[in-house]
C-alpha cells in the first residue's frame, strides 16, 4: 500500500485528536496513516477495525511521564481491549497489567509480563482461582469481600504459602453527581478496619496495599477524595504493624472523545498528575509513611482514540423524514457499547469526505433486531450503496464485548503503523469458531460437513462470474462454428 498526495481533513470533519494520523485525499477518501479505506477493505474486507499504534503509544507514554514520581508505576486495564498486539505494546511502553479474570493473567503471560507484573482484581474469585494466580506468582490478589478474604486465608493455609493482597476499598465517596456509594467495588470504608484486623491475625497473608476502583470519573476531586480515605487506612495498617508498599487507585480517566463518552469533562494526565503528585507526598509526609509504589490503571483512555471501525454501506431506504442507511457492521459485533453504555460515536463519510452534511440519516447495522442502531441522527452527505463510513474513537470496550448475535462473524483487527504498514493482529471468525463448543459435544454433523459449507462460503464469485463468461463466449463461439459450417455445407 502505497501512499498518495494528500491533506489534511476538511474542518468540518476534523477533529484535533485525529490530526495526528488522518488524511483525505483529493477524491475525498479518507486515509489512515496515509493509507486509503478502500485499500484497507480491499485487503482485508468489510467491515473491519483499525487500530492506530502510534495513537495508542503516545497515549501510554504521555501517561506514564506525566507522573513525577519515582515509584510510580501503571498498568494496563486489559479489559477494556485485550487484544495481544495491544498489551505488547502497552509492556513495551513500560506498563504492567491489570487482569480481571484467570482469562486475563493467562493473556498476559502469553503476552511477556511476568507474573509480578500482574494484579489480579476482580469481585468473585473461587479458591481454584486464587490457587491459580497464588501458583502463578502474580504481584497481588485484590480482595473485594470479607468471602473472597476467608477464600484466600483458606488456600494459602492449604498451601502453606504466603498469598500477597491489596484489599480493594469502597470509599463512599460523593462529588456532585459522581458517587462510589452505589457501587459495588469493594469493602464499603467503614468495614475496612475489621478486615485490617483480620488480616493481621493471619502470618499466610501478606497485605501489600489497598485498592480504589476509579470508574468513571467526573472530574480529578474523587481521586483526592480516595486519596484522603485511603490515607487514614494506611494509618490503621501501620497500627497493627502492616508496611503497605502499594496504594492502587485504579483506572477511569474520561478518553478524549466527549461525543462517545459523555460523563464529566475530559482531563488528561498532564493536567491531573502535578497536583495529585504534591498532594500525595505531603500527605505521606504528615503521616510519616514510608513512600510505597503508586499505581494507576488506565485503559479506555489509553487506547479509545486509536480505535476506528470501518463498515460499507449496503443500502439506503426513504423513511419520510430521514434516511435509514443499512450497513454490513452492526452494535451487535462491532458497537456494543451504543447498546450497554448508550455511547455515541462520530461518524465519518469515509468515501466523501469533499461532501458536505446534506441529510439526516438513521445508521443500522445489519442483524435482524430493531435496537441494532449505531446512530439514530447523524447528517452526511448524500450516501449510496458501497460507500464507506468510519466510526471513530472505538478503540475500548468495543470488540471485547462484540458478540456473535444472528451468528454473525466478528470482524478483524488491522494493527496500523505510522508508516502506512498494517499487520492483521485478530482474524475475522470462522463458523468453527461459532459452532465449535456446541457440535464438541453434540456431535450432530459429519466433521466434513461444516468444512463443506464453510468452503462454500469462500467461493471467489469473481473468478465463478469470470468462467461463466468465459463458458459463455465459448458457447457462442460453438455456435458460430456450427452455424458456418452448416453455411459451408448449404453451399
Amino acid at each position: 500500500m502505497t501512499k498518495k498526495r494528500l491533506r489534511a481533513l476538511s474542518p468540518r470533519y476534523n477533529k484535533k485528536r485525529w490530526r495526528k494520523f488522518l488524511s483525505q485525499d483529493v477524491d475525498g477518501t479518507l486515509h489512515i496513516e496515509g493509507v486509503s479505506v478502500n485499500a484497507l477493505t480491499k485487503k482485508y474486507g468489510s467491515p473491519i477495525y483499525i487500530f492506530v499504534e502510534d495513537e495508542i503509544r503516545s497515549k501510554l507514554r504521555t501517561f506514564k511521564a506525566a507522573f513525577d514520581y519515582p515509584m510510580f508505576q501503571p498498568q494496563y486495564a486489559c479489559k477494556c481491549n485485550s487484544n495481544l498486539e495491544v498489551l505488547k505494546i502497552a509492556r513495551e511502553e513500560g506498563f504492567e497489567f491489570d487482569a480481571s479474570s484467570v482469562g486475563e493473567i493467562i493473556l498476559g503471560l502469553l503476552a511477556d509480563f511476568e507474573p509480578h507484573q500482574i494484579t489480579f482484581t476482580n469481585l468473585y474469585k473461587t479458591e481454584q482461582d486464587i490457587y491459580f494466580a497464588s501458583e502463578v506468582g502474580v504481584k497481588a490478589i485484590t480482595i473485594d469481600s470479607f468471602e473472597e478474604l476467608n477464600k484466600v486465608i483458606n488456600v494459602a493455609e492449604k498451601r502453606r504459602t504466603i498469598i500477597p493482597i491489596m484489599l480493594r476499598v469502597n470509599p463512599m465517596i460523593q462529588d456532585g453527581k459522581f458517587t462510589t456509594r452505589n457501587q459495588k467495588y469493594g469493602i464499603p470504608y467503614k468495614f475496612v478496619s475489621k478486615a485490617i484486623k483480620k488480616v493481621a491475625k493471619h502470618e499466610n497473608v501478606r497485605m501489600r496495599g489497598f485498592h480504589y476502583h476509579g470508574s468513571y470519573a467526573y472530574n480529578p476531586r474523587s481521586y483526592y477524595l480516595a486519596l484522603s480515605k485511603i490515607m487514614n487506612l494506611v494509618k490503621i495498617a501501620k497500627k497493627h504493624e502492616i508496611v503497605v508498599d502499594m496504594l492502587d487507585f485504579g483506572g477511569g480517566f474520561p478518553p478524549e472523545a466527549p461525543k462517545a463518552y459523555r460523563p464529566g469533562k475530559y482531563f488528561d494526565a498532564e493536567e491531573f498528575a502535578p497536583g495529585f503528585i504534591k498532594t500525595f507526598n505531603k500527605l505521606l509526609e504528615k503521616n510519616d509513611i514510608q513512600k510505597p509504589t503508586l499505581i494507576f490503571e488506565p485503559g479506555k483512555s489509553m487506547v479509545a482514540t486509536a480505535g476506528i471501525g470501518i463498515m460499507k454501506v449496503v443500502s439506503i431506504k426513504d423513511l419520510g423524514k430521514k434516511y435509514a442507511a443499512v450497513t454490513d457492521a452492526s452494535t451487535y459485533s462491532m458497537f456494543p457499547d451504543v447498546l450497554v453504555s448508550k455511547c455515541s460515536y462520530d461518524l465519518l463519510p469515509a468515501t466523501k469526505m469533499d461532501q458536505r452534511r446534506t441529510q439526516k440519516y438513521e445508521i443500522v447495522g445489519s442483524t435482524c433486531d430493531c435496537i441494532d442502531i449505531i446512530d439514530k441522527n447523524e447528517m452526511l452527505p448524500w450516501m449510496e450503496e458501497n460507500d464507506l463510513m468510519a466510526v471513530m474513537d472505538c478503540g475500548a470496550y468495543s470488540y471485547v464485548m462484540a458478540s456473535n448475535f444472528n451468528n454473525l462473524k466478528r470482524p478483524p483487527i488491522i494493527m496500523i503503523s505510522e508508516d502506512g504498514s498494517t499487520k492483521l493482529v485478530r482474524r475475522r471468525d470462522r463458523y468453527s469458531d461459532l459452532f465449535g463448543p456446541e457440535l464438541d459435544v453434540l456431535k450432530f454433523a459429519d466433521p466434513y460437513e461444516l468444512k463443506k459449507y464453510y468452503n462454500l462460503t469462500r467461493v471467489n464469485l469473481e473468478k465463478v462470474w469470470a468462467g461463466n463468461e468465459n463458458d459463455a463466449r465459448a458457447n457462442n463461439g460453438e455456435k458460430k462454428k456450427k452455424s458456418n459450417k452448416n453455411k459451408l455445407e448449404q453451399k
